[in-house]
């Protein structure tokens, strides 16, 4: 491990309402998309920490010395939970928060990602999508000195960090394929033509 104090936390524990079914467990080639995601990012060589809550994950994650499964009771009151039980179990972690289903992310861009962040020590680095000013969000890494004094599950990650964009100096670090999510049949549809959730091209 590069950091002892850095995990990625992967939040996982929606019920999937507007797809209809858990799309933690929806299968593309020969993988669940949590599987997928797990081991996508226990390959930068960083510690992760899965956060569940409607659906029971285990049988379905690797098994990994570095890989940890919180379950979320509270999950139906919505994703600020699952970021608040992250909080109180890695006070003194950095964090980079990630969504089950941005399947268009690839180890090399999360390592990238890891990487820049400790180059710029900022105290927050949020993925841009592309060139418009609000199209950024997860991925985000989170510096511990924030962690402490920041409530996310007040306002919510991305809203918490818009309004104090300018008084933590928020960077940004170009991910345009972060942008990609999976919510609606139609997405769904569409992303059952590929053979693995990494053919992005043809989404």
């Amino acid at each position: 491990m590069t950091d002892q104090k850095f995990i990625w936390v992967l939040l996982a524990a929606g019920g999937s309402t507007r797809l209809g079914q858990a799309k933690q467990l929806l299968s593309l080639g020969q993988t669940t998309l949590i599987h997928h995601q797990t081991c996508t990012l226990l390959a930068t060589n960083l510690p992760v920490c899965v956060v569940s809550g409607a659906e029971a994950l285990s049988p379905y994650l690797p098994k990994h010395k570095h890989l940890t499964l919180i379950h979320n009771t509270k999950w139906q009151a919505g994703l600020a939970t699952s970021i608040q039980l992250a909080q109180s179990h890695y006070p003194e972690h950095h964090i980079g928060w990630v969504l089950v289903d941005q399947y268009g992310i690839t180890t090399k861009r999360a390592r990238a990602f890891y990487d820049y962040w400790q180059q710029r020590s900022c105290l927050a680095l949020a993925s841009q999508y592309d060139t418009e000013p609000t199209a950024w969000g997860v991925p985000v890494i989170t510096h511990k000195k924030l962690m402490a004094t920041a409530d996310f599950a007040a306002l919510g990650l991305k809203p918490w960090l818009q309004a104090n964009q300018q008084a933590i100096s928020l960077e940004f670090f170009s991910w345009p394929e972060a942008k990609l999510d999976l919510d609606t049949l139609e997405q769904w549809r569409k992303l059952k033509r590929q053979s693995s959730w990494h053919e992005i091209t043809s989404v």
